[in-house]
């Protein structure tokens, strides 16, 4: 390399990329279940943890409020979650997974299992262990320059 940046080796560019392309082999798999990839993350974090917060749900997502607000919105009008007041805390809500969204626990397990096979599909388990590894890595060096 001659020390110039070069858009098509750069990390975030090629990160940014895989992030779209894993979004596309998510909806592939869940639009005749009528969810978007947003609303596969938020069932498959609930599936998790079901019962915490908005604001809990929005960091564990690494995205903003107001985006996950409307993810929530639909998710609620189409009768899959419901957001429930704290009773300690009137301005918080605790999210909880309604019978049609546990229902769609076990798809969501699926999609997840599927798009990560496919994705790691000719990785050894080494490698996939060093990948995590390196991108964690990458993401904490970036984390603490931001607070910087």
């Amino acid at each position: 390399m001659d020390g110039r940046f070069d858009i098509d080796d750069c990390l975030g560019f090629m990160a940014n990329r895989l992030v779209r392309v894993f979004q596309k082999a998510v909806d592939k798999r869940v639009a005749d279940h009528g969810l978007t990839t947003a609303q596969f993350c938020v069932l498959a974090k609930l599936s998790e943890e079901e019962g915490i917060t908005q604001t809990e749900l929005a960091q564990r997502l690494f995205i903003e409020s107001p985006t996950l607000v409307r993810t929530l919105d639909r998710l609620e009008s189409s009768g899959i979650i419901e957001r429930r007041r704290d009773p300690q805390d009137r301005r918080a809500y605790h999210i909880h997974l309604l019978p049609k969204g546990k229902e769609l626990v076990d798809f969501v397990e699926k999609v997840g299992q599927d798009v990560h096979q496919v994705a790691t599909a000719d990785l050894s388990q080494d490698e996939l262990y060093m990948l995590k590894k390196a991108l964690y890595r990458l993401w904490q060096n970036l984390a603490q320059d931001i607070e910087r």
